[in-house]
């Protein structure tokens, strides 16, 4: 489990992100958007759903770019690994700031929102060429009726003239042009069609003075949805990559390639922390703006505004707790909220709530975002991106390809060692002090890079590499994380031959060379990862281990998978084993 920036180690509530809806829904565009590509929008941190995780899991659907509104975020998504095409399109053209230059270096094609910045562009990406760098890559952004960025109309010849020379320079490439639509959310709209026709003429012009652009986009979710004949070369769909329509369901064609199903990706929930029955006629929580009118079982649910819940919404929504749906009554607190569970007189599912129990505020499990939008007066895009503050995010892989925490066993093929260790990450965000990994395979076959993904998801600090010539290393977690140490064993250090040779180690052998290193200590607020240590730290008796093997298939040469993408695919199996 990961937290968001500042959240209680010690969380009672919880932002839950299903990575397997995120892929149901981007592959749900792609076949809706067909021919036309699809850019997933993951800006704002993944509209709060995480990023990295995202835009991982979009490509891996089928989206052919990213798109992102700030540089930094584009810079992020390169860091992390990620080769994708990425788009942004906020950043300043000052110089000084070196922004160009950074797009460049990052391979980041850059919006051009203005001929102020389209010139500045082309100065940077000169001295960028100059200094051996490849010529920047912009997409000429079009004002067609939203009057916030975007070349007006009144200087888009202007803007065509100077991309056309400084491509003839060879120190630009222009990869598109680009628009926002204003109104898609309402098809009826006069609107869109007017805007539609301003981007067709937009790209027209640049074609005629002899511009490739052969990548535009105008088509946002709505008009991905509902308009066909908007869709360009590619798409941009931003919150329904996330589940959320942002259009009527209703008024989506029917029909090939087959209807829209979308799911939700964010699940927010809360636990109960206690249950009272609140008197007739008592008021409940500041300002006493519900009272009892009768005899009244409720309870307090662990979350408020400082969460991200607005105080606007009090008396607005409710919860759901196992399966049932319950009004939020007086109002919103910083650190919680109360809900109305029904007449203390009665038997109803109510009186079966507990605390500990989860209270669903929005998501699987409860009400939609666009309900909880809907009371809130505003848009499911702005709700997705408020929850903050003490809440933790736990982040849920695509099903059928590794999921550690729900499934007792399993397998899944390995073709690159970003997947390995995207793999690894998965695995140690699960796992727990005490926690012992068995981690078997032959040499080359990845054990040490499934354990860098480990340690970056148990948020342990430190080079991690291949334990070999030192029997058990230790990795701490940072200063500011809750989340257990690493111990990284090498068991055939620690017994030799009979490690890994086919023979069983006797018992007195093996519980002498442990106790040698005293790891049962150790363990107490940390996991071991021990690679060869099948048939050996079992006798530590952890309370719960995971045994997982690595077959790499047959190879001749013994690189490491991180060192060769031509070698055939590995298989990741993996089983659970409790005391």
């Amino acid at each position: 489990m990961s937290e968001l920036p500042g959240t209680d180690p010690y969380p009672l509530a919880e932002l839950v992100v299903d990575l397997d809806a995120v892929d149901h829904n981007v592959r749900t565009l792609v076949r809706v958007a067909a021919p036309a590509g699809v850019m997933a929008i993951v800006k704002a941190d993944g509209y709060n759903h995480g990023m990295v995780d995202v835009a991982r899991t979009a490509v891996d659907a089928g989206a052919a770019a990213l798109g992102v509104a700030t540089l930094g975020e584009a810079v992020a998504l390169r860091d992390a690994g990620i080769h994708a095409p990425v788009t942004a399109w906020m950043w300043l053209p000052d110089a000084v700031l070196g922004h160009v230059a950074a797009a460049c270096a990052a391979d980041v094609t850059l919006g051009v929102p203005s001929v102020e910045h389209l010139l500045a562009a082309v100065d940077a990406s000169r001295t960028a060429v100059v200094g051996g760098a490849s010529p920047l890559s912009v997409s000429l952004m079009a004002d067609t009726g939203l009057s916030r960025s975007g070349i007006e109309a009144a200087r888009w010849d202007e803007a065509v003239r100077i991309a056309v020379d400084a491509v003839d320079e060879g120190v630009l490439t222009v990869s598109g042009v680009l628009s926002h639509l204003a109104v898609a959310d309402d098809p009826s709209s006069p609107v869109t069609d007017l805007q539609a026709a301003r981007f067709t003429d937009a790209v027209q012009a640049c074609r005629a003075a002899g511009l490739d652009v052969p990548v535009n986009h105008l088509a946002n979710t709505p008009a991905t949805l509902t308009r066909p004949d908007l869709r360009h070369e590619m798409v941009r769909p931003g919150v329904s990559v996330y589940g959320v329509y942002a259009v009527d369901p209703t008024v989506i064609p029917v029909g090939e390639p087959g209807p829209v199903e979308l799911r939700e990706a964010m699940t927010v929930r809360a636990r109960v922390v206690t249950t009272r029955v609140v008197p007739e006629g008592e008021g409940v929580s500041y300002g006493h703006l519900w009272r009892a009118p009768r005899d009244t079982r409720t309870a307090v649910v662990a979350m408020g505004y400082a969460d991200g819940l607005p105080r606007s919404l009090s008396g607005r929504f409710g919860v759901t707790v196992d399966g049932t749906w319950y009004p939020q009554i007086g109002r919103v607190c910083m650190d919680q909220v109360v809900v109305d569970l029904g007449p203390a007189h009665e038997d109803g599912p109510g009186a079966a709530v507990r605390p500990g129990d989860w209270a669903v505020v929005f998501g699987q499990g409860g009400r939609s975002v666009e309900e909880i939008a809907g009371a809130a007066d505003t848009i499911a895009y702005e709700v997705l991106t408020m929850p903050r503050g003490r809440l933790s995010r736990r982040t849920l892989p695509v099903r059928g390809v590794f999921d550690p925490a729900d499934a007792e066993e399993g397998s899944v093929e390995v073709t690159s060692a970003e997947q390995m260790r995207d793999l690894g990450r998965q695995l140690g965000r699960t796992l727990r002090a005490g926690d012992v990994v068995v981690l078997t395979g032959a040499l080359g076959a990845g054990k040490t890079t499934v354990t860098q993904g480990i340690a970056a998801g148990l948020e342990v600090k430190g080079r991690v590499q291949s334990p070999t010539f030192t029997i058990i290393r230790e990795h701490r977690p940072g200063p500011d994380s809750a989340r257990p140490g690493l111990l990284h064993m090498d068991a055939y250090r620690l017994l030799g031959e009979q490690a890994h040779d086919g023979t069983t180690p006797s018992p007195d052998v093996v519980l002498d060379a442990l106790e040698s290193l005293d790891i049962d200590a150790d363990l107490e607020d940390r996991v071991l990862v021990a690679e060869w240590g099948r048939g050996v730290v079992e006798s530590l008796a952890p309370t719960r281990w995971i045994d997982v093997e690595i077959d790499r298939g047959e190879v001749d040469d013994i690189g490491d998978i991180a060192g060769d993408a031509t070698e055939p695919p590995r298989i990741l199996r993996w089983r659970w084993s409790q005391r």
